[in-house]
């Protein structure tokens, strides 16, 4: 199957990659965990997952919210969307599209949550993503963006890449507030270091 979107195509070839695919491990938990005391309590909301690739964290957020939450996750790799629907086979609370987040038809205001993980510098219209998950969180809704991996590390890699990725750059926090603001959304927490990684935390 050929995949005409380069950036697709570019997370198709990736989806069996260690870094996609891979179970998390003993290095993952506090990261983890530090990004599920920002979140709260999961049980019985509704999460929104844009880029959620092999949805290696789109089971863990599903188990999460049970039987009474629902998780929307969506990817615009076929390869990657698969592996996340085989994850999350068992899980009826979990729904995973192919598709790219503004594309989903989600009515305004019906999430709790939107999860960022590992994404957020690949939206080529920051502005324009931001929005749209801004319109699809209620009032007093969160926005989290997370990764395993700071800031200037992310885009260093991404710059070398030397592939469709390579000016895909995680924005310094001045232009994050800014597009922040810009979509109604308000940063209340950051944190970015070699040990953590990158979250930024922001309310409706």
């Amino acid at each position: 199957m050929t995949t005409a979107n380069p950036r697709a195509a570019f997370f198709d070839a990736e989806a069996a990659a260690p870094w996609a695919a891979a179970p998390y491990g003993a290095e993952h938990a506090p990261k983890l965990e530090r990004f599920f005391a920002r979140t709260g309590p999961l049980a019985g909301r509704t999460l929104l997952e844009p880029g959620c690739g092999t949805g290696r964290l789109t089971e863990i957020l599903a188990r999460a919210v049970g039987e009474e939450g629902a998780v929307h996750a969506c990817d615009i790799s076929p390869r990657m969307c698969a592996a996340a629907m085989e994850r999350v086979a068992d899980l009826p609370q979990a729904t995973v599209s192919l598709a790219a987040m503004e594309r989903l038809p989600l009515a305004p205001g019906c999430v709790d949550l939107v999860v960022c993980h590992q994404v957020f510098p690949h939206y080529e219209d920051k502005a324009a993503a931001l929005a749209c998950m801004a319109r699809a969180l209620r009032p007093g809704g969160a926005l989290l963006v997370m990764h395993f991996r700071e800031r200037a590390a992310i885009n260093d890699v991404h710059r070398k890449a030397g592939t469709v990725v390579e000016h895909d750059m995680l924005p310094d926090l001045e232009t994050m507030d800014a597009l922040l603001t810009g979509t109604g959304l308000r940063r209340i927490y950051f944190a970015d270091d070699d040990t953590l990684g990158y979250l930024l935390h922001a309310v409706k």
